[in-house]
């Protein structure tokens, strides 16, 4: 089934205010997870080139909890210049080790990678997602079902002074990787990084 993915990301320096202030209002706390991002393309670069990407993410709860999950997720051109708004579909792989070999096999090749630590909170009818990736620093996200809807949790979160980022987590990796490449393509955290926002 395809869906609208409707977000706006906002950089931050830390989360500590806009949790309290998801406290304040009785948000809910979904949980927090660590993950890694994979990108996959056609040889030619032509899904990235029609403005569309081909995600996997592996889903691992904290202190492996719970087995990873991996979702396999779609996402097309953008058609809003306010938000990131643009057609996605999403599903999980099962089992789970069985995402790669499958798109291997329909001829996507493996472009990039990143990691990212995630809390994720429900205030009203949007997600609100505290992000932190190496390199690039803390993000908040918030996801709902309408610009409207977005902008509204935004103004209640007291972040209508932040600037909007309009770049994706992964034209924003592919960027530090253009200028500092690592290991396999892949941008990890340092081992020795501690868990700082939760």
């Amino acid at each position: 089934m395809q869906n609208v993915e409707i977000e706006l990301k906002l950089p931050v320096g830390d989360h500590h205010q806009v949790r309290q202030t998801l406290l304040a209002h009785s948000a809910r706390l979904l949980g927090d997870t660590r993950e890694l991002n994979i990108f996959y393309d056609r040889p030619d670069n032509s899904l990235r080139q029609a403005g569309q990407g081909l995600r996997v993410r592996i889903e691992h709860a904290p202190n492996n909890a719970a087995p990873p999950q991996t979702l396999i997720t779609w996402k097309g051109p953008g058609v809003s210049a306010l938000m990131h708004n643009r057609p996605s579909i999403d599903f999980y792989a099962s089992p789970p080790e069985a995402a790669e070999p499958f798109l291997l096999a329909l001829g996507f090749v493996r472009k990039m990678a990143f990691e990212k630590r995630r809390q994720s909170w429900l205030l009203a009818d949007c997600r609100v997602e505290l992000d932190e990736l190496p390199r690039l620093g803390r993000f908040i996200e918030i996801e709902g079902p309408s610009e409207a809807a977005v902008l509204a949790v935004r103004r209640r979160l007291a972040l209508d002074n932040l600037p909007a980022e309009s770049r994706s987590y992964a034209s924003m990796v592919a960027e530090v990787l253009r200028t500092s490449p690592a290991a396999g393509n892949t941008l990890r955290f340092d081992s020795n990084s501690p868990q700082s926002h939760y």
